[in-house]
């Protein structure tokens, strides 16, 4: 198996790692085929919903139990009886969600509507991919599709759904361990020589966590765990505030030194602050190791200093 084609080597053993997790193999070509001749006839969504939930080769209750009554109306109630196939697909995820109120139903019945452009969102997929929990479950989702779309284009799978069942494999059938040591240590060894998907990890929690957190709030987390970067964060964030309070101030160039910006400032006491702070942002750049816990601090103290 060559180390590129690992990803659909997982396809292909999707129906045997469900039935190593679930007892069965669940059957989703099957279910898929049946929704499709369900569309063509023109069908309300409800009975697509129903058609999934009760076909006997795809446990749907692992997304959630089914309230009928509460879906069937909301659903009606939102987009009549003939019209939601027309609807824009932010719509209908809009509208899947508010009657499902889970986004992971709701991307369940949009996976075998669409199998092409939709998958189910499913924890051991979103660990791979680093996607975290966003404030609304729909963004969620869409971070999650956006990165299952970026994998199909790299590894030139025919549709998304087929990434998502391919990384679903590879997190429960080789990474929890499911498959037999052989196979799955294999699996295993092409995983983490595979920087493309690393870096799309990475990437998506970075990105996350950046977006809903100040750089100095990230630093302040990472002081039980990483003081070096936590230092590296903070030193940054220091040298770029300093920059922006002083050569404003004092009309400095873009090509002034951190010392030279520190030096016209005009409070001393202020002054020797930042200079220690600066001391330790060179130690955190050029000798991690060096920095301690109580370093790290005093830096995202003083910067948070500057920026009031």
């Amino acid at each position: 198996m060559k180390a590129s084609d690992y990803l659909h080597r997982c396809l292909d053993l999707h129906g045997h790692v469900t039935a190593l997790r679930y007892g069965k193999t669940q059957r989703l070509d099957e279910v898929e085929r049946h929704v499709r001749d369900i569309l063509a006839n023109d069908s309300e969504l409800w009975d697509v919903i129903q058609a999934i939930h009760n076909h006997d080769a795809f446990d749907a209750d692992m997304f959630g139990f089914l309230p009928e009554e509460q879906i069937e109306r909301d659903l009606r109630g939102s987009m009549g009886h003939d019209q939601w196939q027309t609807l824009p697909k932010h719509v209908l995820v809009a509208r899947l969600f508010g009657a499902f109120r889970q986004i992971e139903p709701t991307s369940m019945v949009l996976r075998f509507i669409d199998p092409e452009h939709y998958g189910i969102m499913s924890s051991p997929v979103a660990t791979i991919l680093g996607v975290r929990p966003r404030r609304k479950p729909p963004d969620t989702y869409h971070a999650y599709l956006k990165s299952l779309k970026e994998i199909r284009k790299e590894r030139h799978f025919a549709r998304v759904v087929d990434v998502e069942m391919a990384l679903w494999a590879l997190q429960v059938g080789a990474l929890d361990g499911l498959l037999p040591p052989t196979q799955a240590n294999a699996l295993k060894r092409h995983y983490r020589g595979d920087t493309v998907l690393r870096q799309l990890q990475t990437r998506n929690l970075t990105v996350q966590l950046f977006s809903e957190n100040s750089k100095l709030d990230v630093a302040e987390e990472l002081l039980s765990t990483e003081v070096a970067v936590a230092g590296q964060l903070a030193g940054i964030e220091f040298e770029q505030l300093v920059g922006k309070r002083v050569s404003v101030a004092n009309d400095y160039g873009k090509d002034a030194s951190l010392i030279e910006l520190i030096d016209g400032f005009e409070d001393v006491r202020v002054r020797q602050d930042w200079h220690r702070a600066r001391q330790i942002r060179n130690r955190a750049i050029h000798e991690p190791s060096s920095v301690t816990r109580k370093d790290a601090e005093f830096l995202i103290t003083t910067a948070r200093k500057v920026a009031k």
